[in-house]
């Protein structure tokens, strides 16, 4: 029987290539072999593991994973730590003033993508800072995150894509024009440029408008 990494089949029967996900996932393994990769292997594919594709409303566009284990856990933006990442605790500051009425007692992202938020990096694994490693992921991840934003076009269902900094604009650029896609742009949540767009960005609730009766509680 093939291994489908716990991916819902409503992504295989769309066109999601699990050959290529193997592949990549073997070489991952054997990377681990030789020095220390996160997230865990099991947590790697976390992204679409968590919602169906029929499930899917909304794509957050994140880059490489957090580099301690303490945190990455196969969520762009997500941690497994009681201590805030920065970017989150913009999120959050954004999230607390658009939804006042919200609790936001966890950094990990789970009940989001139980909900149809796909919280998905451009690097699914992390070896390191130099940016040559960093490089190399992302390259070796490239054509499954391509495969991935093929299958969610092709699916031509409502999808918002938040699109935070330039990275993600310019990497996420296939989902203008496309029908029933609604891309949300603005500056990344860090604190070198929250400032600059993402706290006056109001993305959360134009999301929630655009999805009106299948709207995301980001409660967490």
């Amino acid at each position: 029987m093939q291994n489908n990494f716990g991916i819902d089949e409503t992504w295989i029967r769309a066109g999601l290539d699990i050959n290529l996900i193997k592949n990549i996932m073997d070489i991952i393994a054997d990377k681990r072999l030789k020095t220390p990769i996160l997230p865990a292997q099991e947590d790697v594919l976390n992204a679409i593991k968590l919602t169906s594709l029929d499930n899917a409303k909304v794509l957050i566009i994140g880059q490489d994973p957090y580099p301690s284990s303490e945190h990455a856990h196969g969520l762009a933006f997500s941690s497994l730590s009681t201590k805030t990442p920065a970017s989150l605790k913009n999120i959050f500051k954004k999230l607390k003033e658009d939804f006042p009425e919200k609790e936001f007692k966890s950094n990990t992202l789970t009940n989001w993508g139980k909900q149809g938020v796909i919280l998905l990096n451009t690097a699914l694994t992390f070896e390191g800072k130099d940016s040559k490693l960093l490089k190399e992921h992302t390259a070796l991840w490239e054509p499954v995150i391509k495969n991935i934003f093929d299958v969610l076009i092709k699916r031509n269902k409502t999808l918002v894509v938040m699109r935070w900094g330039n990275y993600a604009q310019k990497v996420g650029e296939c989902f203008n024009d496309k029908p029933n896609i609604y891309p949300l742009d603005t500056t990344h949540p860090s604190p070198f440029s929250a400032r600059n767009g993402f706290l006056t960005c109001n993305h959360f609730q134009k999301c929630n408008e655009i999805l009106g009766n299948n709207s995301i509680d980001w409660s967490t």
